[in-house]
């Protein structure tokens, strides 16, 4: 086995012993030795820095990264207020991790940050194969951030990752880069070497009713459909007037009525959440959206949800070929999360169900996620998505 890996987990509630305990458990799990590197996912209640100096009482040397989450997922299934540690050794997997700094002010040199400084990292001129990046969730564009990566490493590879949350407080993220933890940031690293990659995105939302045209935007606030306020589309679909969408939390109205953004020759629309009205009807979404885009409400379901996780495992499965899954990442979506409900751990089973029930699982429930669409990866077309599973198996 070229790639070796072990995933530990605590609740424990000093901030310090969570930490030591989850990387112990994962130095133990992949049976000790040396590390490479070091994925961090837990819970906002943590004293971050605390939590990162546990797990570097354990694995001092190897690089760290990861963000808060709203949400923790490992093999064992989902959990909240926890910590998961995953770390990884492989001769032939090759990483070099990046931050890049000041997401709010300057998102595109961020990303454009955060990628030279992975770049400048990597080992060797291995062929490149992915670059996982975790994002601040509630500030800065995170187009724009993937257009920044994209200016520094190209188009010819994906970019996956989640954005980086806070249990649904909706307040401050944190961003986990080496021993230092970090806001308003992203971090991120560049995958390369002798390894297979497969990745998978599907959301299983589906259209309601006609599109309507973006006629005027800025940004992630879509101002005009068809030349009227935007939030008339919801007042189409369910009677209520803009003020009353405006006292309503539209966060919890775009769990199950999320916005679709049309892509041609593509199976599935992007979805964008709408998270609230200003006084105008204007939408402020989870996302940018392009004037002269095609937007839908959306229609979703535990069923189809369901049904789309297992179909973005098994585009992932199918992109590995013959090289077997040493580890999956599962990045999934908080309004996924609330959907489900008490059948969140379904969308984790069929994941490992596609796999082999013995594949390590990580990953955390994200306030945005990054992947290709399509059951192909087209050259340069990574998105940001809302409400989505993105699962991204690597391997021999």
């Amino acid at each position: 086995m070229s790639i070796a890996v072990g995933i530990g987990s605590s609740k424990d509630l000093e901030s310090f012993a969570a930490g030591a305990f989850a990387a112990e458990k994962a130095l133990s799990q992949k049976g000790g030795g040396d590390v490479d590197i070091v994925f961090c996912f837990a819970s906002v209640r943590f004293d971050h820095r605390q939590l990162i100096r546990g797990v570097r009482s354990i694995i001092p040397s190897a690089p760290v990264l990861g963000c808060s989450t709203a949400g923790e997922i490992t093999s064992d299934g989902p959990d909240e207020k926890s910590v998961c540690v995953l770390a990884v050794s492989s001769k032939k997997l090759r990483t070099g991790i990046g931050l890049g700094r000041g997401v709010r002010e300057n998102s595109r040199g961020a990303g454009q940050e955060m990628a030279r400084d992975a770049v400048v990292k990597t080992r060797g001129g291995a062929t490149r194969h992915c670059f996982m990046m975790f994002p601040d969730g509630l500030n800065g564009n995170g187009v724009d951030i993937i257009r920044g990566v994209q200016e520094v490493i190209g188009t010819s590879f994906p970019i996956v990752g989640g954005c980086a949350a806070d249990d649904f407080l909706f307040r401050k993220t944190f961003q986990y880069y080496d021993e230092s933890v970090y806001e308003d940031s992203v971090v991120g690293v560049l995958l390369s070497g002798d390894i297979s990659v497969g990745i998978g995105a599907r959301h299983g939302w589906h259209p309601l009713g006609k599109p309507r045209i973006v006629t005027e935007a800025q940004h992630n606030v879509i101002k005009m459909l068809d030349g009227k306020p935007a939030a008339r589309i919801y007042e189409d679909y369910f009677g209520k007037r803009v003020a009353d969408l405006r006292d309503e939390p539209m966060a919890r109205m775009a769990v199950m009525y999320p916005l679709g953004l049309t892509i041609p020759q593509e199976e599935e629309c992007i979805i964008r959440n709408a998270l609230r009205v200003d006084k105008s009807g204007a939408l402020i979404c989870a996302g940018e959206v392009p004037i002269g885009a095609e937007i839908r409400v959306m229609l979703g379901s535990k069923e189809s949800a369901l049904k789309a996780a297992k179909k973005a495992a098994e585009v992932a499965f199918s992109a590995m070929r013959t090289a077997k899954a040493e580890i999956v990442f599962l990045f999934s979506s908080v309004s996924r999360k609330r959907l489900f409900g008490r059948m969140a751990a379904e969308e984790i089973k069929v994941t490992k169900q596609t796999f082999g029930e013995q594949t390590p699982v990580i990953g955390f429930y994200t306030y945005g996620e990054q992947a290709p669409l399509g059951a192909q990866i087209h050259l340069g077309q990574t998105f940001l998505h809302n409400e989505t599973v993105v699962v991204c198996a690597i391997g021999e």
